[in-house]
């Protein structure tokens, strides 16, 4: 009985992706090419690379806002096999080209944004305020925020939803190092049995990687 125990308490709970001979063609350029990897359930993995080897171009694919031009895409979850269209409902994603609601102010937005996806923890309005350290700014329209302010607001959204998949694109940009630790330590408390994939060219979004793929 306790071998069981053990046994199951070591099962990684998240979403499995299976990518074959992934290539993605913007008219004659290929952007990614022949790209196949299994992105195991639970595990957490870094996307490496320079500035237009295809970073952004595969987590598009990835959250099934892209279409690839050849290969194909699996997605698992607890061995059940998951439809590209219904992924959205899994996942949650924090990008460059992902935005807020300008015109809202932080209330309207975390209103907003409860509607569609449940919090992996408990979570009321002041809470969120306090987590996003945001409190003397709630007056104020999202079109108003600093770049670092918004970036943490996308940021708390994306990894506190309570999702199987979370991507992340570029997850420090616009962050100081107060807030680059601040992310560091919400990421690793909201890490457990969620697939994570993290694109970025800055060392440090791979501390917490199980492993860093190159493009």
């Amino acid at each position: 009985m306790n071998n069981t125990s053990v046994a199951t308490s070591n099962i990684k709970i998240g979403m499995q992706i299976e990518v074959e001979n992934l290539s993605k063609r913007y008219f004659y350029d290929w952007i990614i090419r022949d790209f196949s990897h299994v992105f195991s359930a639970g595990s957490i993995t870094g996307i490496n690379g320079i500035n237009g080897s295809g970073k952004s171009t595969m987590i598009k694919l990835l959250s099934g806002y892209l279409s690839a031009s050849k290969g194909k895409i699996e997605y698992k979850l607890e061995g059940t096999n998951i439809d590209r269209s219904m992924i959205y409902k899994q996942l949650s994603l924090a990008a460059p080209y992902t935005d807020l609601i300008q015109e809202y102010d932080v209330k309207e937005m975390f209103n907003f944004h409860a509607k569609f996806k449940s919090f992996r923890i408990p979570l009321d309005y002041k809470t969120f305020l306090g987590l996003v350290h945001l409190e003397g700014n709630t007056h104020k329209q999202i079109q108003y925020y600093s770049s670092g302010m918004k970036q943490r607001l996308q940021l708390a959204f994306s990894i506190l939803s309570d999702s199987k998949l979370l991507l992340l694109d570029e997850p420090t940009s616009y962050l100081d190092q107060e807030n680059k630790a601040w992310y560091y330590q919400l990421l690793n408390q909201q890490s457990e049995n969620r697939t994570i994939i993290i694109a970025s060219n800055d060392d440090s979004d791979f501390d917490i990687c199980d492993e860093v793929i190159m493009l």
